[in-house]
């Protein structure tokens, strides 16, 4: 994996969105440098509070809110309120299109991260795992994470053992 991994934090309803396959885009407040390919693991936020999904990042598309809509409104899982209302006085929102989901077979709780990497910390949107973090997080599963996530499609869901 030669992109960067990113750790999202995510409402539990837009989790479950991405699996079920209504969801294939997320929105962000800011900009993601995030490159095509590059994986993102979900954490759900309360009352879940777990890392419960993983994510292949297509693409990511930053343009005014309005331009957004237009192109993938119906692909967020938001109606058009909610996303108005989530993108208010943002100055460069983005969308992560989403590649391909991977649910893990048993999320992975707040209290088990933290036990596995003693600095964990849960993001208020999004931020890079040091690549001493990732396979402390994953139960060192890196290579099945990169093996499993690649040749997934949206929709098709791929069980990782934690």
């Amino acid at each position: 994996m030669g992109e960067r991994t990113a750790l999202l934090s995510v409402r539990p309803r837009f989790a479950d969105a991405l699996l079920n396959g209504t969801k294939t885009v997320e929105i962000r407040r800011r900009g993601a440098r995030l490159d095509s390919g590059a994986i993102c693991l979900l954490y759900a936020s309360s009352p879940v509070r777990a890392l419960v999904v993983a994510i292949e990042v297509d693409s990511v598309h930053v343009a005014p809110a309005a331009e957004l809509w237009n192109q993938w409104g119906p692909q967020t899982a938001l109606d058009r309120a909610e996303f108005d209302d989530y993108l208010i006085g943002s100055q460069s929102p983005c969308a992560i299109a989403v590649r391909s989901v991977m649910r893990f077979e048993s999320p992975i709780l707040l209290a088990e991260l933290r036990r596995r990497h003693h600095a964990f910390v849960v993001p208020q949107s999004y931020r890079f795992i040091g690549p001493d973090e990732l396979p402390n997080l994953t139960n060192g599963q890196t290579v099945q994470l990169a093996r499993f996530i690649r040749p997934a499609t949206i929709g098709r869901q791929m069980r990782l053992a934690t």
